[in-house]
């Protein structure tokens, strides 16, 4: 659902932006109001990357150690990342079904099932602390899956992943100076109001709220059936379908 919900949030503003760039006009506007403030720098703020690094640092001196190259290191890395995504979403999952009982079950439907704008303000939230928004997607899978929350839940706390992933790029675009601190506001700034605009139009407008719904519960169906959809799927939308768009637009020279 929340890839469903970037993939139409590109097809509305992506036509209106070619048409009337309001959204470069809006990040330009923006980061003009916002240079000759205090730099401020993400870089002590990412707790994430402490933790993840040790672990990482000694994966790939073990492959050095092993005559492995650096290229085929970096892709058993990404083998290994994927297979423990899946590892770790699968037992959070099973943990999540014997300990959302009681209290905890209470709290947490009080911070993301309460309602939208709870389920948005939790999602934006969580989304900051950890810097990125498919960790915080991640971590309500295996919730949805175990039946802790619908889908109609879950809805508001992607879309504030969505907006909450934007914080990272405008507090380090705030960290540059000179004469290329203007561009990297623009575009972080055009980021974040591409994110507000897709929750106040597309979920603020019933008739377009239910299509990124019903869209990735027509495919859960069919991947239920038969995994193969999820890898055509995927195959199509980040692998195709940006092929085909980036030959297009080289050849009408976009």
């Amino acid at each position: 659902m929340h890839n469903f919900f970037n993939l139409f949030s590109v097809v509305v503003f992506l036509p209106l932006e070619i048409m009337f760039g309001f959204l470069e006009k809006t990040g330009e506007y923006l980061a003009g109001l916002m240079l000759g403030g205090d730099s401020m720098s993400m870089k002590g703020f990412n707790f994430i990357k402490p933790l993840v690094k040790p672990p990482v640092e000694m994966l790939q001196n073990a492959f050095s150690g092993i005559g492995l190259s650096e290229t085929i290191a970096g892709i058993v890395l990404i083998v290994l990342g994927i297979a423990m995504i899946f590892f770790v979403i699968t037992y959070i999952g099973k943990l999540f079904r014997v300990l959302m009982v009681g209290r905890a079950k209470e709290i947490l439907h009080g911070a993301v099932g309460r309602g939208p704008l709870s389920g948005i303000f939790s999602g934006t939230a969580i989304t900051v602390l950890v810097q990125s928004s498919s960790t915080t997607t991640s971590l309500v899978v295996p919730l949805a899956g175990s039946g802790v929350f619908s889908l109609k839940q879950v809805y508001p706390f992607t879309l504030g992943a969505n907006i909450g992933t934007c914080i990272t790029a405008l507090l380090a675009a705030t960290a540059i100076s000179g004469a290329n601190a203007v561009f990297a506001l623009q575009v972080a700034l055009v980021h974040l109001p591409y994110n507000m605009l897709g929750v106040i139009v597309i979920y603020g407008l019933p008739f377009l709220r239910v299509i990124p719904m019903h869209a990735a519960e027509g495919l859960a169906a069919l991947a239920v059936r038969r995994k193969l959809y999820v890898a055509l799927y995927v195959g199509l939308v980040f692998f195709l379908v940006p092929a085909v768009l980036i030959w297009v637009s080289q050849s009408v020279g976009w």
